[in-house]
């Protein structure tokens, strides 16, 4: 008797009813349109992240970094110092460096007024700064640097270049001293302060605050606080000298000058004082002693007697010398 082969049996395959179509067929339309709604996000976010990648490759390359810094209008600084003071160097990345902030820090020096950077091309920062204006230097506790802006700024070793450019200024102690010398120093050309070896005080009998100043050129110009700015002709001036140790002074109502006898060189003028029945010297409500006056003509010149000698004004009529002429008879 044979055995019958067995047969495999095949599980019954349900077949999707109608309404699963629909189900499924959903879910596919909602996956489609969930991925096509996830489309530019998704760009986005590779776009993004391209950038980041290239962004950080630039930052890491040589590319980025600045290639030169350009430093513009700096007379009494030197370029090295300023790149210093602006924290600046090649190897800081051109797009991250901030203008604003450099130009702040900048102008923190005493010495620098205004501060302008810019990125040119070629990745290079150009620095235009304008400088405060020195006019001389000073030892007293410290040494200073005195500029016109009526500041004195402490001697520091980056400003030791700058003494050679400007004079030494001997005394103007005071605050308003300092203030005024500034002031006149304001008006007068950079190429003529740097002419100038010392200023000094050297009072006169017109003016007992008269500017002393000493140039480099051997020669001495004498000037006031309000007619300072006359020096700035002086190498016109000087042009026509063949010799040195001359002095020129400055007129202060014409503005020009003129050389003349130095003060030092003149003779001084023994004074004569009117002397009372004691031998004392007669002295007026002040106090100040009393100086005999002699008569003189338009130029200055004294008028003497028929015996040659000058002819005293007698005390008390100095200013009246037509009633003297009548008491005397002449």
């Amino acid at each position: 008797m044979g055995l019958k082969r067995k047969q495999k049996i095949e599980p019954i395959k349900e077949e999707k009813s109608a309404v699963d179509e629909v189900f499924d067929r959903r879910k596919r339309i909602k996956a489609d349109f969930s991925f096509r709604k996830a489309q530019p996000l998704l760009f986005i976010l590779a776009v993004c992240l391209g950038l980041i990648v290239i962004a950080v490759g630039y930052y890491f390359s040589p590319v980025s970094k600045v290639k030169s810094i350009s430093i513009k209008n700096n007379y009494y600084l030197d370029k090295d110092y300023i790149k210093e003071l602006s924290g600046l160097t090649l190897e800081n990345r051109y797009y991250l460096v901030i203008d604003y902030f450099v130009e702040k820090k900048l102008e923190e020096s005493e010495l620098i007024k205004n501060a302008t950077v810019k990125h040119k091309d070629q990745g290079v920062i150009e620095i235009t700064i304008e400088e405060e204006t020195p006019f001389g230097y000073r030892y007293l506790d410290v040494g200073e640097i005195l500029l016109t802006s009526g500041k004195a700024v402490e001697l520091k070793s980056e400003y030791l270049d700058i003494i050679a450019k400007v004079p030494y200024i001997d005394g103007f102690e005071t605050e308003e001293q300092l203030e005024r010398i500034a002031k006149a120093f304001q008006k007068v050309d950079r190429s003529i302060i740097e002419s100038i070896s010392e200023v000094s005080q050297y009072p006169m009998s017109y003016d007992e605050n008269t500017l002393r100043l000493f140039m480099r050129d051997g020669n001495n110009f004498f000037a006031s606080y309000y007619s300072l700015s006359t020096v700035n002709s002086y190498n016109e001036i000087a042009s026509d000298f063949t010799e040195s140790g001359l002095c020129i002074y400055s007129d202060d109502s014409l503005k020009v000058a003129f050389t003349s006898t130095c003060p030092w060189n003149l003779v001084a003028e023994e004074k004569e004082y009117w002397i009372d029945e004691l031998g004392n010297i007669v002295v007026n409500q002040y106090g100040d002693p009393v100086e005999k006056k002699y008569f003189t003509n338009d130029q200055g010149e004294f008028i003497l007697d028929g015996n040659g000698n000058k002819i005293l004004i007698p005390m008390g009529q100095e200013d009246d010398y037509e009633a003297y002429l009548n008491n005397s008879g002449e």
